[in-house]
């Protein structure tokens, strides 16, 4: 039997399976019914779509009934939702563009003129990925391991370290606004600091740990005490939201994180957020950065904005085929031999980077990518995850181990998160991890391994130290030789004696 794993399902939650499967099965032979020239004509892309929701439903239906708890808080159900999420929609891209060159993203794609059977190839090498993902977290979560019931409280330290936090995020803003090059184009912010000097730019890093990484622990520390802090959390998050798109004319990555790791503090700190709500958020969330993509690609211009927006079709935002698109031309490239040269430094890119004062462009996977493909590029066009490095390398077979080790590594980050989460670094560690997850699947299984050691746990250990310190300097004395003397005796009444 494997590691922490349940004998089975019991019989009420193998029927619950069997009753969703059969229910979603009975969805789509009835769609069949109705369009049935349209599902022939198309079934290369919607076998794989059908199979993918497939394996998502069965997977969180297992979860949920494995862990015995609401499964919007697990690391691996989000993760698997964002891996849907860009199967899907490119998937629903393929069937409503009237040729793909129309969709802004797909240019690449377009220009390798494939045909449906390539394109739902692809798509299942997706499903593989999710499927293995799935099986590697279900087999080492295990049982319901009982979350933290009770959350350490930073006593006196609590104020002075979240006036400290802010006052360093603030001052971080203001130092990296004064060092950045002026920015009038979405691609000038990934070069806005490129000018500047060696030291410069070390205070530049320095400034984005203080920015980045504060605001995690900020946020933890505030909604251990969320009634306290309630009314300065979520002007908080909107306005580090709006300030990483509006700073950097478009992007959305880092609002994004921020929004999530929110959600995600608010349902163990406050309140378990429903999968019901959960998802209309996610939909919220989509919709809102689809419109700032479409706004970004018009240098923000109502006017073609709005034609854009009355023209616009297929998927509600390039992003979500941004994973496709790479590994479906790099599987391309590798069933045609014609894959450039790949240095074995590459392979190992997680672990370089790692590495103090090391390049930690050299090697990443997108910057050789950029380099054989789009070699007049400022800055790499497109990103490199998991699903298009195993094509650099095994194949089919290198997707099903990296799948499998994806989904074991949360596996193991959510048990230890559940047991030990009460822990303020803890909770900020796996908030972290949650919010990003994403990023596992634009770069790569190992992304968070830099950031970690780089951003989060120093400042988690400088913040440690502070918060020891403060308690220990406001700790009250112990008392006086005066105060000691027993009770029944008064210094008055030795006086006398």
């Amino acid at each position: 039997m494997p590691f922490g794993a349940e004998p089975g399902l019991s019989a009420r939650a193998r029927m619950l399976l069997a009753k969703v499967i059969g229910i979603y099965i009975l969805i789509w032979s009835i769609a069949f019914l109705f369009k049935p020239a349209f599902f022939i004509r198309n079934v290369q892309i919607l076998l794989p779509s059908f199979a993918v929701i497939l394996v998502f439903l069965c997977f969180s239906l297992w979860l949920r009934s494995q862990v015995q708890d609401n499964v919007f808080g697990e690391i691996g159900f989000i993760y698997l939702v964002f891996a849907v999420a860009y199967t899907v929609f490119p998937a629903y891209g393929f069937l409503t563009l009237e040729s793909l060159s129309s969709e802004v993203g797909f240019e690449k794609l377009a220009a390798l003129a494939p045909d449906q059977g390539e394109l739902g190839l692809h798509l299942w090498r997706h499903v593989l990925f999710i499927a293995a993902i799935g099986f590697g977290y279900l087999f080492f979560r295990g049982r319901p391991i009982p979350k933290f019931n009770s959350l350490e409280n930073l006593g006196n330290a609590e104020k002075p370290i979240i006036r400290i936090l802010f006052i360093a995020i603030l001052f971080s803003v203001i130092a990296l606004w004064s060092l950045s090059a002026p920015v009038y184009t979405y691609i000038d912010n990934y070069t806005r600091y490129d000018d500047l000097s060696w030291m410069a730019r070390r205070v530049v890093t320095l400034c984005i740990v203080l920015k980045t990484g504060g605001t995690f622990v900020l946020l933890a520390i505030m909604f251990n005490n969320y009634k306290r802090y309630r009314l300065y959390i979520w002007p908080f998050v909107l306005l580090r939201a709006v300030y990483e798109v509006q700073n950097s004319l478009g992007s959305r990555i880092d609002a994004f994180v921020i929004l999530i790791a929110a959600a995600a503090l608010y349902h163990y700190y406050v309140k378990q957020i429903t999968l019901k709500k959960g998802i209309l958020v996610m939909l919220a969330f989509g919709l809102v950065f689809s419109v700032i993509e479409m706004a970004r690609s018009v240098d923000l211009e109502f006017s073609v904005f709005k034609e854009t927006i009355s023209q616009e079709r297929g998927m509600p935002a390039a992003e979500l085929g941004a994973v496709y698109v790479t590994g479906f031309h790099l599987y391309s490239e590798r069933s045609n031999g014609t894959l450039p040269p790949i240095e074995w430094q590459v392979f190992f890119n997680d672990f370089i980077s790692m590495v103090p004062l090391v390049d930690l462009t050299k090697w990443q996977p997108m910057s050789w990518y950029a380099r054989n493909y789009f070699p007049d590029a400022v800055v790499p066009p497109l990103t490199l995850g998991p699903i298009a490095e195993s094509a650099l390398w095994g194949g089919e077979i290198d997707l099903l181990i990296r799948g499998f080790i994806n989904g074991t590594l949360f596996a193991f980050l959510m048990r230890w998160f559940a047991r030990e989460g009460g822990k303020w670094q803890v909770m900020t560690i796996y908030v972290f991890c949650y919010s990003t997850c994403i990023m596992c699947l634009k770069y790569s299984i190992f992304y968070h391994l830099v950031p970690l050691e780089k951003m989060i746990l120093p400042l988690l250990l400088i913040v440690s130290v502070l918060v020891n310190d403060i308690q220990r300097s406001t700790k009250p004395r112990g008392k006086s030789r005066r105060e000691r003397i027993s009770p029944g005796i008064t210094p008055e009444s030795l006086r006398t004696s």
